[in-house]
């Protein structure tokens, strides 16, 4: 199970995102609120371990791990302590480099940040992949509280408190089921490839509900320390499902291409593609306050934002698919992810400043 969560290319993918996000809290120059950050480890923390839960615990292959002589409760725990790893890599280390550098970050945040996102770990897996109703509304009960008293009234309290319901998760041992896949694929039949891909996944579902919120509260934070460069529009074309749809699916890759006019297939899914993430950002850059002194130059960014994303993906499934790859958690996690948002940012951020 190590294998299959923590790689040579999770850690690079870490480190990336630790540097960028060093970088961004450097530059930017804005001082975090504790209440704001722990919103954003909520966010990232559930992503995260959503996408371990569908790719993993969801997939074909975790009934065939169940057969070894492994005690189900042993298998459990080896689950909520790798996906632990993986937030610890992903999620704790980029937040805390990014408030270390926008502001002087002290103890008490770095061990808030860090016990809430480990604490959160296991109760997201638990809810997503419970063994019964009873195992999944208590996780969401604990999440909820947990959530409305990190944001409502004291971080600290809600860190300790998900830290200690984590570890009692942890060491119970509550077993993680695949529940016949959850019905995967059962979703309603569309004719679109995004919005087949919407409809019928939900760690789709999760993660692009997860980056528009944190493209909206991004963009607010700025806004409310005077920063005019709307990068919550980067956030939300971050959606990895989608940007790496063909190397998720080979199957149905392998019929696109041998089908006549595969440009014409690509084409649209480029379109719909850039709809998606233009109507993501219009909500994420224009839901907290819009400001009409440069609100041409917001439609610029986003639109551009969503149409360069969109090719860039496009093209790199067309012209270097991840075919060769043994699991969906392995192309997800491909350090070539964040291509299409750095393309994003540099030409939206370029012709954002032409038409200022």
């Amino acid at each position: 199970m190590a294998g299959e969560f923590l790689s040579k290319r999770t850690i690079w993918s870490s480190l990336i995102l630790t540097a960028v996000a060093a970088w961004v809290g450097m530059h930017l120059g804005v001082v975090v609120n504790l209440r704001v950050t722990s919103a954003g480890v909520f966010l990232a923390t559930a992503a995260a371990m959503s996408s371990i839960a569908w790719t993993w615990v969801h997939s074909e292959r975790w009934p065939g791990l169940t057969r070894f002589p492994i005690a189900t409760k042993d298998l459990a725990r080896a689950a909520y302590l790798i996906g632990s790893l993986v937030v610890l890599l992903e999620v704790v280390l980029p937040v805390i480099a990014f408030i270390s550098t926008a502001q002087s970050i002290t103890w008490t945040d770095a061990i808030t940040v860090i016990l809430l996102a480990l604490g959160m770990a296991p109760l997201v897996l638990l809810l997503w992949s419970g063994p019964t109703r009873h195992h999944r509304l208590g996780a969401l009960i604990a999440l909820a509280a947990g959530i409305v008293l990190g944001i409502v009234l004291n971080p600290l309290i809600a860190a300790v408190m998900l830290a200690v319901e984590g570890t009692v998760c942890f060491l119970l041992g509550f077993e993680i089921v695949d529940d016949a896949a959850r019905r995967r694929g059962a979703g309603p039949r569309v004719s679109s490839l995004v919005l087949g891909e919407l409809a019928s996944s939900r760690m789709t579902q999760i993660n692009t509900a997860a980056l528009v919120a944190f493209g909206w509260m991004f963009n607010a934070m700025l806004h409310n320390h005077g920063a005019a460069l709307p990068l919550g529009a980067v956030m939300v074309v971050q959606n990895t499902p989608l940007n790496a749809y063909f190397s998720r699916h080979p199957s149905t890759w392998l019929v696109v291409k041998t089908c006549p006019r595969t440009w014409r297939t690509l084409c649209v899914y480029a379109l719909q593609l850039a709809a998606l993430y233009l109507a993501c950002g219009a909500v994420a850059v224009f839901a907290p306050e819009p400001t009409l002194a440069h609100f041409g130059s917001d439609v610029v960014f986003v639109v551009t934002a969503a149409s360069s994303a969109a090719l860039a993906a496009v093209l790199m499934e067309w012209r270097w698919p991840l075919l060769d790859w043994k699991s969906e958690r392995e192309v997800i996690r491909h350090p070539r992810k964040y291509v299409p948002a750095l393309v994003a940012c540099i030409l939206s951020t370029a012709c954002w400043a032409l038409t200022r």
